[in-house]
């Protein structure tokens, strides 16, 4: 309940800032929006359609890094260029970092001519005015943006739950940040200072990591640099994304690789953690003791602690969702499958995610903790 407040109040911070005090002039910034691509062909285009249409003063370029694709995405990338000069095919050569993402970000990065650098995914599609909203989130001593990527319901059951998910990560994530302490982003609506991404190293100290080319990056910000990161509360800043697959397999890898950046957290965030961890095995271990008859009476406590816990996430995520759209709100109705679906998560998820047990996108074979990507890939 105290985390839970602590967001509440994040939020009213993130929301007071709003638009107003964002800088009108800061509509001239270079900027390169970097968008890393592997088997995207049946999503990129509609990317690709939503980047054209940006409205925007300054100088923008648009990099497309094709990560070793099977299928038709570099030439599709090379017909949306043809005839759009801001439009650049990057493709990957060399795997120098052990997470695809993060190496193919790099490539673009390095070739890249902008001084703000924005982030989205192949399978999202901006609003006109994101790069003009994002650019004008840097006020003097803000060194990243993170901004709200809203994941499709689509029409099956997981998909409601997984948009659910994504809501609550993105509303620690705004609330954390409105407290100045960071907790969350999403690389599908991101964008940092290019000084800022030269200052830290890069990727280097990160790049053998899976995952993570958005929260790790925030972290080194927030840990080896004197800026700031702020959050985008502007509703014309949010980004949309398609729905998942919805293939179960493919759903239990994506948490088990989200699942395995909370090993590599420090301080409150790793604090917070253990505490969330604690939580849940004891809410089992109550639930199991009451199954069991051996805690008598303890299931009217155990149910109220649980439930009170329902209430409060559900209030902060109607905070959240009520800034951008009132059709977000929806999706509370699967708060208890989703309540119920942390249990295994959180107490499975994080141990085999920390083990390395997940497979990368296109790949058949998991990456196990300290195997190199060439090992992988003989493997394979």
């Amino acid at each position: 309940l105290v985390a839970i407040a602590w967001l509440h109040r994040g939020l009213w911070r993130v929301w007071g800032r709003g638009r107003s005090s964002l800088p009108a002039s800061a509509n001239s910034a270079s900027v390169t929006v970097l968008v890393a691509a592997r088997d995207e062909e049946a999503s990129l285009p509609a990317c690709l359609q939503a980047l054209q249409s940006q409205q925007y003063d300054g100088t923008l370029e648009i990099i497309v890094v094709d990560d070793r694709s099977c299928d038709d995405t570099p030439n599709i990338v090379r017909r949306f260029a043809d005839g759009w000069p801001a439009l650049r095919l990057v493709e990957v050569v060399e795997q120098r970092l052990r997470c695809p993402k993060k190496n193919a970000l790099a490539h673009g990065i390095e070739v890249s001519s902008g001084e703000l650098l924005l982030f989205t995914d192949a399978d999202c599609q901006p609003p006109p005015h994101w790069v003009r909203s994002m650019v004008r989130g840097f006020d003097d001593g803000v060194g990243m943006v993170a901004g709200y990527a809203a994941a499709q319901a689509g029409q099956r059951w997981i998909h409601s739950l997984l948009a659910l998910d994504n809501l609550a990560v993105s509303a620690m994530g705004a609330g954390s940040m409105g407290m100045g302490a960071p907790l969350s982003c999403s690389g599908r609506n991101l964008a940092y200072r290019r000084r800022v991404y030269d200052e830290v190293g890069g990727y280097s100290s990160v790049g053998d990591l899976m995952g993570g080319d958005d929260v790790y990056m925030m972290r080194l910000i927030g840990q080896r640099t004197s800026w700031s990161i702020a959050y985008n509360a502007d509703p014309e800043s949010a980004v949309t994304s398609n729905a998942s697959s919805g293939r179960l397999t493919d759903v239990i890898h994506q948490k088990l690789r989200h699942a395995s950046k909370a090993a590599h957290y420090g301080g409150a965030a790793r604090l917070l953690g253990v505490c969330i961890y604690a939580f849940h095995l004891s809410l089992v271990a109550g639930l199991y003791m009451v199954a069991a008859g051996s805690a008598t009476g303890g299931g009217i406590v155990i149910f109220s602690v649980w439930s009170l816990r329902w209430v409060a996430d559900g209030s902060l995520l109607w905070h959240f969702a009520s800034r951008f759209t009132r059709h977000e709100g929806r999706l509370l109705r699967w708060m208890p499958a989703l309540e119920v679906s942390y249990l295994p998560y959180i107490l499975l998820g994080v141990p085999l995610g920390g083990l390395g047990l997940f497979r990368w996108k296109g790949s058949t074979t998991p990456l196990i903790r300290g195997q190199s990507f060439k090992e992988r890939r003989v493997m394979e």
